[in-house]
């Protein structure tokens, strides 16, 4: 206990920035609620100016002028994290995140630069804290300071428009001190920041009033960038996608096929995958089947915590892609009936409906034939209903529809697809999203 106790002290430090790790910095740190921080995907702001992501494939970008850059992280310790680097237009670059100092790039050419950082890991590793930026010979700007918290800006990172192949050839509960604000979660100032803050970004109009122009100035009409929301297993986590190293060091949720779709749309995105999980089964789980599920994952900002709670006010996703049915299958002496099946995956769809009422909600299948066929008559049942009931923004996507998707060269094992897997899953959704969202 007395160990534990240390350990969040400690944790609560690292995060404050009182106790420094790795190498000495010398420059102003740039906090990660910052302005200049772009973000995307289930980033929690906390009034110390840190911020909070246990989830997959969440993204940071900012852009500075000077000769080198630093990121300052801290996580619970629950395992390795995975994160990619990319500089400018170049390649992307694997590192494992360290407690406090991560050098990034040093001694480049003095100039503009953007850099952007990746989280692969899937949220089972825990929550990354991630306290802001070190610019190497930049100068002093308005926002660079210790208090320099400021509002988050818009929660958008343009999507990466290279060739995803050629570019790529984790506190335990310590980290809710600085997120959660009693037992509610999300403190209310951090709450009606982040409703100003999509409010302003996601509302879509812009009005400036222009310097002796008329009175009736025309307001700037500004495009809302698409979003995309993937839920599910290890499959939509990106469980081994690369061909070596422990579970977590093999997968990669920016290689993963919902990534992939939101890329080739020009789309934001945001990844909440876990592996091993199930709509109404997890992998190998046995009698009475009472573990967490997919509907206790919706609404959770972090995979390790119950609190705080991701609201369907702090982002508006187009689509959501439902991506279960592999571990609710893989058992073929404990697999539900098709009947009980229907039943709860329904009684999914309708949570996630209250919870994105306006999102279009694609209900994939298993790429896995075997699963895949198992999983049809429940999920695309439920489907039906809802259809008949009224909500026409559902669907039943059948990734076999047309007889097996993926060859066995697309598989590791059959269930996890490969890159070309994920490739050819994000190719078959595409035409599906263009036809029924009318996205060109």
């Amino acid at each position: 206990m007395k160990n534990r106790i240390a350990m969040y002290m400690l944790l609560a430090l690292l995060a404050a920035g009182l106790v420094f790790c790795g190498t000495a910095v010398a420059a102003n740190l740039v906090r990660a609620t910052s302005p200049r921080v772009k973000t995307m995907g289930r980033w929690i702001p906390a009034d110390n100016g840190c911020l909070h992501a246990g989830r997959g494939a969440v993204i940071a970008s900012v852009e500075f002028e000077g000769t080198g850059v630093q990121a300052q992280m801290f996580s619970d310790s629950r395992g390795d994290v995975w994160w990619l680097k990319k500089l400018d237009d170049g390649p992307l670059l694997r590192f494992k995140s360290q407690m406090g100092i991560n050098d990034l790039y040093a001694d480049l050419p003095y100039g503009k630069h953007t850099l952007t950082i990746i989280r692969e890991t899937e949220g089972m590793r825990g929550v990354t804290i991630l306290r802001g930026f070190y610019f190497t010979d930049e100068k002093e700007t308005a926002d660079s300071g210790e208090g320099a918290a400021g509002d988050q800006a818009a929660v958008t990172v343009d999507a990466e428009k290279t060739n995803v192949e050629k570019d790529c050839a984790e506190i335990s509960n310590a980290g809710k001190s600085n997120v959660e604000k009693g037992s509610n979660g999300t403190g209310k100032a951090e709450k009606k920041q982040i409703k100003k803050r999509n409010s302003e970004n996601k509302n879509a109009i812009v009005s400036k009033k222009v310097k002796d122009g008329p009175e009736d100035s025309p307001v700037l009409q500004v495009p809302r960038r698409r979003c995309i929301e993937i839920i599910g297993d290890s499959v939509a986590a990106g469980a081994f996608i690369y061909p070596e190293g422990d579970y977590f060091q093999r997968e990669s949720g920016y290689m993963a096929f919902g990534p992939r779709l939101a890329r080739m749309l020009n789309a934001d995105w945001s990844c909440v995958a876990s592996s091993g999980e199930g709509a109404v089964r997890n992998n190998e789980e046995k009698a009475p089947y009472n573990a967490k599920h997919a509907d206790e994952q919706i609404e959770r900002a972090f995979y390790t915590q119950k609190e705080p709670r991701w609201n369907s006010g702090m982002d508006d996703p187009d689509l959501v892609i439902l991506a279960y049915g592999e571990n609710d299958f893989n058992d073929t002496a404990h697999r539900p009936s098709d009947s009980y099946f229907k039943e709860q995956y329904k009684k999914l769809i309708l949570k996630l409906r209250k919870f994105r009422p306006d999102s279009v909600i694609f209900c994939m299948t298993p790429a896995n034939i075997v699963t895949s066929r198992q999983a049809v008559p429940g999920m695309s049942g439920a489907v039906s209903e809802l259809r008949a009931e009224g909500d026409t923004k559902v669907y039943f996507i059948d990734l076999n529809e047309q007889g097996q998707l993926l060859d066995q060269s697309d598989f590791l094992d059959g269930v996890h697809p490969l890159g070309s897997g994920h490739e050819k899953m994000a190719r078959f959704l595409l035409e599906k999203v263009r036809t029924i969202l009318d996205w060109k």
